[in-house]
């Protein structure tokens, strides 16, 4: 875990490289398994129409990134999340130009035509799915946080509680969505805030702005609740069980309960009257607007990076095992190349 440094040789003639270094997945593996995980020299894309091309300082690793790789839609250049700096534009761009600091969470099309690229040296988005970096935030701060917090702004939202006051569940605290939604249902105006976790991570998640931290090992959250107290619960973790857990602690009047997919959870076939139930679905990454509240959020302080472990773009199936490990308290960054020093 070093910081990593890349000298970029093949100059194009406007001074953009025509060739550069991505990691590659050239084909569909099981879970776990990285052989088909390789770092290549790749043509450097060119925007078209409505894109613009971004030299990446930082990305990061999410599990959905690995999770995806047993997936048919490879050979490609993997990662979602991008933190770096607009090097070129497409005609009819006009809300960024080059040299801009930016982020973006480039998973655009849906699981079947998924349009990734971050672990490159250079990536392309469209212009409504890139937002201006915090200028509070480093880029591998920036780069740990476009997926997970527009995937928890946007189900907040979608649930839709009495922000002023509320009590919020949100089930997993310590991953990468769970330390970004403590912080902004915190930021939404929630008063108390209950989380699960080990012991160990218990005090950061309360600096983050939880009240009520259970440690799973030894209860359940919904063993610690009244009846009719909770206002939403944002189930982040996604178990088989969990709405029909939570249903006698959400308020008959207007709660809400929203879940990520992916761990085989599921709304609750008896739900309680007048609690609103919702699959999330997939984030929405074209919504810049987003990422300009989140910008708001962080450069005000209600909104921090947590990413106590990192590496360098040549150790990423190193930094892919260490995710699958399971024990990652916020995200795993990842270094591309070093622009801290000479852009801010």
């Amino acid at each position: 875990m070093r910081s990593a440094v890349f000298v970029l040789a093949v100059l194009g003639a406007a001074g953009t490289p025509t060739t550069m270094r991505a990691v590659v997945v050239s084909g569909a593996s099981p879970e776990g398994d990285f052989s088909k995980v390789k770092i290549s020299e790749q043509p450097v894309p060119k925007p078209s129409t409505g894109e613009v091309l971004i030299k990446v300082a930082a990305s990061s690793i999410n599990p959905v990134d690995w999770k995806i790789m047993e997936s048919p839609i490879w050979p490609g250049v993997a990662g979602f999340d991008v933190g770096g700096v607009v090097e070129a534009v497409g005609p009819g761009c006009t809300r960024l130009k080059p040299g801009d600091a930016v982020w973006a969470d480039l998973g655009k099309g849906g699981f079947s035509n998924l349009q990734l690229g971050a672990w490159a040296e250079y990536a392309l988005a469209d212009e409504s799915q890139v937002g201006l970096k915090p200028t509070s935030l480093s880029y591998e701060e920036a780069a740990s946080l476009p997926l997970v917090a527009l995937t928890d702004l946007q189900a907040l939202k979608m649930a839709g509680a009495p922000w002023s006051g509320a009590t919020v569940v949100v089930t997993s605290g310590s991953g990468g969505t769970g330390v970004v939604a403590i912080q902004l249902a915190k930021a939404l105006g929630a008063q108390r805030i209950v989380t699960s976790a080990s012991p160990r991570h218990h005090a950061l998640l309360k600096e983050l702005g939880a009240t009520d931290v259970v440690d799973y090992h030894n209860s359940t959250i919904w063993e610690t609740l009244d009846d009719e107290s909770v206002d939403a619960v944002y189930d982040n973790y996604g178990a088989p069980g969990t709405a029909d857990a939570a249903m006698s602690s959400l308020k008959s009047n207007g709660s809400a309960f929203i879940f990520l997919p992916g761990k085989d959870g599921d709304v609750s076939k008896n739900p309680k009257q007048g609690v609103k139930q919702i699959n999330y679905g997939l984030c929405d990454p074209s919504k810049h607007s987003d990422l300009d509240e989140l910008a708001a959020f962080a450069d005000a302080g209600k909104l921090r990076a947590v990413v106590p472990e990192s590496y360098v773009f040549e150790d990423i199936v190193s930094a892919l095992e260490a995710s699958v490990g399971g024990h990652a308290v916020g995200k795993i960054g990842v270094n591309i190349t070093h622009l801290e020093h000479v852009l801010v």
